[in-house]
């Protein structure tokens, strides 16, 4: 197996548990943002490579990471608790599977 599709999988492993534990607070969300920001550069570096996965895995990381963005920016307003709980679950719901999704790809789940 290529060393950067490891390196890949192991960060995949690793945002796949900050989106399920970390993201509910505003630190959380922060760490869970830059591991996820290396995830994908970690894949842009893969897809350059030639290694594809489904489409939906990308389209997923890529909603889950903008929604996860807003969500962080969202919780710098006031009177926005709600908005921020919403979008959290929805990044985080998308996280995990894209998560499964490169998982079946790589043959591990």
């Amino acid at each position: 197996m290529n060393s950067v599709l490891v390196v890949h999988l192991v960060l995949g492993i690793l945002v796949a548990a900050c989106a399920a534990l970390f993201v509910w607070f505003r630190l959380g969300r922060r760490i869970t943002l830059y591991v996820l920001s290396l995830q994908i550069l970690v894949g842009i570096v893969l897809i350059v490579g030639g290694m594809r996965a489904p489409s939906p895995h990308y389209a997923l990381a890529v909603a889950g990471w903008a929604g996860l963005m807003g969500a962080n920016f969202l919780s710098r307003q006031p009177d926005s608790k709600q908005n921020v709980l919403v979008l959290t679950v929805l990044s985080a719901a998308m996280l995990l599977l894209a998560a499964y999704i490169g998982a079946r790809a790589a043959g591990i789940a």
